[in-house]
């Protein structure tokens, strides 16, 4: 191959290689306000929930804790049976066994009226208000911009969140406010009980809150005072604005439901375009609960189900907190020996290993990312080891051979070729071979056994691709700039002494 397209090619894999490198590997905040960021395909790569690092935005797992949501109607099997042993008649027991059904292998229970419309599963109605509200929960979670939170449906009928510790301090009350999900009112009384308290928005039945309130927000000031910051429409102002209009005592109760959210003491009239209540909120506080009411009032006209709150649990890392931290340093430690060897054994050569196996790992973190069932673990990490030391003997396998190919006299292209052919089956069978046991194993393992066996697999099929095809390619572009390929190669002649 010519220089200029050498040139061209390696140009071109440079600008690859960067390329993933950033994607796969760089993460950052931008904008004035810090609030987006964009998250490396490895930050949004799943994490074991051993590994216990304070890293990605999709994936943290380790140590934090875990609620389970129960719409309307559901109730858990430990409560069904605390209900059940609490009556001491056997007629409204009776009564009470009848009114539920199994649900999930006995996971949870169905009211059969409620959730079944009188029978044994669930109605289509009641699963289409349940998706909704799934993505109502979905919605405000996501809307905290928190790395590591996940949610999951349970029991087909049941929502687990997991949160973080130490990245939020304020668990337990995103738990409890993000579980409202009834319509956004507007009362003013003394207390929020309907008799209490008029409901002034919305002011009218033809109306929903929408047209009263533009949206809900969150404020923090450089002194660290937060604020929930309500806009209101021209017609919410006139309207809240009439009704303080002789206020010297009160509270305005802006509600999610019968729950209230925000009380806002009113001691004179308020005419204000957007309202700043700051009260006992940090910025955390505040984000959840003007997230809370926007993704409500985003949603007016939907029908949520009520949820109740389950006990939360808290779970530790097994490994310890930064033991993500921890096999990143033991992989970047293993990547280092490697190319040590190959730089002082093959000199320039040495790129041609370099890139190669860069673009592959590139791609195997790729993969581990896209499919759904990999996740980053020990197990996922050892694997990938396993395929880098298969990679780096087969490579210094064919580069032995064609060291003594040309010491023996030849061009370094007839060695090159010599080198591939001799030791190309033996490479074949060993990928072959490898990767076979590999993907058997992930067919009859499970859980980890099978991530580790699956990765290796993978990781095996592209590194025979890589060390068969790729990186024979970058050697030959490589050594297109040299007219000394013995030494780019570090290869040497042997000496012949006549007696």
């Amino acid at each position: 191959m010519g220089k200029i397209k050498s040139a061209i090619c390696i140009t071109l894999f440079t600008l690859l290689i960067a390329a993933l490198c950033f994607v796969c590997a760089v993460s950052f905040s931008y904008g004035t306000d810090g609030v987006h960021t964009f998250n490396s395909i490895l930050r949004l790569t799943a994490k074991d929930a051993d590994l216990g690092a304070k890293y990605g935005s999709d994936g943290y797992l380790g140590g934090g804790y875990t609620v389970v949501y129960y719409p309307e109607g559901v109730i858990s099997a430990k409560e069904y049976e605390e209900n059940s042993a609490s009556y001491t008649d056997e007629s409204e027991l009776q009564k009470y066994k009848d009114r539920y059904v199994a649900y999930a292998d006995g996971a949870i229970y169905l009211d059969k009226d409620e959730v079944c419309g009188g029978g044994n599963e669930p109605a289509e109605s009641y699963l289409a208000d349940f998706d909704a509200t799934y993505e109502l929960l979905f919605d405000r979670y996501a809307n905290l911009k928190k790395d590591g939170v996940r949610l999951e449906k349970r029991d087909k009928l049941t929502v687990s969140v997991f949160l973080p510790k130490e990245l939020m301090q304020n668990e337990l009350y995103a738990f409890t406010v993000h579980s409202y999900t009834g319509a956004v009112t507007v009362r003013y009384g003394t207390s929020t009980d309907s008799s209490a308290a008029e409901t002034v928005l919305p002011a009218r039945a033809d109306k929903t809150i929408g047209d009263y309130v533009k949206k809900f927000s969150s404020r923090t000031t450089a002194d660290g005072t937060a604020y929930v910051v309500i806009d209101f429409t021209d017609l919410g102002r006139e309207v809240i604005a009439a009704k303080t209009a002789d206020a010297t005592s009160g509270t305005l109760f802006f509600m999610a439901g019968e729950n209230s959210l925000i009380p806002l003491s009113v001691s004179s009239q308020i005419d204000q375009e957007s309202l700043y209540i700051s009260g006992t909120y940090t910025k955390e506080s505040a984000e959840i609960c003007a997230t809370a009411l926007n993704t409500a009032l985003k949603g007016d006209g939907q029908d949520y189900l009520s949820l109740t709150l389950g006990d939360s649990h808290r779970s530790e890392a097994l490994y310890g907190a930064n033991a993500l931290y921890g096999l990143f340093i033991a992989f970047g430690v293993c990547f280092l020996a490697m190319m040590i060897f190959f730089f002082v054994r093959y000199g320039a050569l040495g790129f041609a290993h370099l890139y190669t196996y860069l673009i592959m790992t590139f791609i195997m973190i790729l993969c581990v990312w896209s499919i759904p069932f990999l996740y980053l673990s020990t197990e996922t990490l050892l694997a990938y080891l396993i395929v880098s030391v298969v990679f780096s003997a087969c490579n210094a396998l064919v580069f032995e051979r064609a060291r003594k190919e040309f010491a023996l006299g030849k061009t370094m292209t007839s060695s090159v070729k010599t080198a591939y052919r001799q030791n190309f089956w033996h490479i074949f069978d060993l990928h072959i071979i490898l990767a076979a046991l590999s993907f058997i194993v992930y067919g009859i393992a499970l859980t980890n056994l099978g991530a580790f066996a699956f990765v290796l697999g993978l990781g095996t099929v592209f590194s025979g691709l890589c060390v068969l095809g790729l990186n024979r390619f970058m050697w030959a572009i490589m050594m297109a700039f040299t007219r000394n390929k013995g030494r780019f190669c570090n290869f040497k002649r042997e000496v012949v002494d006549d007696d």
